[in-house]
């Protein structure tokens, strides 16, 4: 038991001192480097969302619109057949 307290203390004091370190400011080019890289990481992620986005609304989307586009042009070649069916009408 007095073994295991001694580890504890010591390895304590190991990860105590360790993480004293004194802190360093980062240079520009670091700080450059580092908003870099994470403006590439989001913008390949919210690419890639967009992507998966956009093929999801495609299938819904698409569909909606030819089929109110082909509903137009049925009624219209219906209007145009019923128009030139009647006979004119003269006074």
């Amino acid at each position: 038991m007095k073994g295991t307290l001694t580890i504890a203390a010591v390895v304590f004091c190991m990860v105590f001192f360790a993480c004293n370190k004194p802190v360093q400011p980062l240079s520009k080019q670091e700080v450059s480097r580092k908003i870099d890289s994470a403006v590439k990481a989001g913008t390949a992620e919210s690419d890639q969302a967009a992507s998966i986005d956009l093929e999801r609304r495609m299938k819904i989307e698409v569909k909606v619109k030819v089929d109110s586009i082909l509903n137009a042009r049925l009624l219209k070649q219906l209007k145009d057949t019923v128009s030139k069916s009647k006979p004119a009408v003269s006074k």
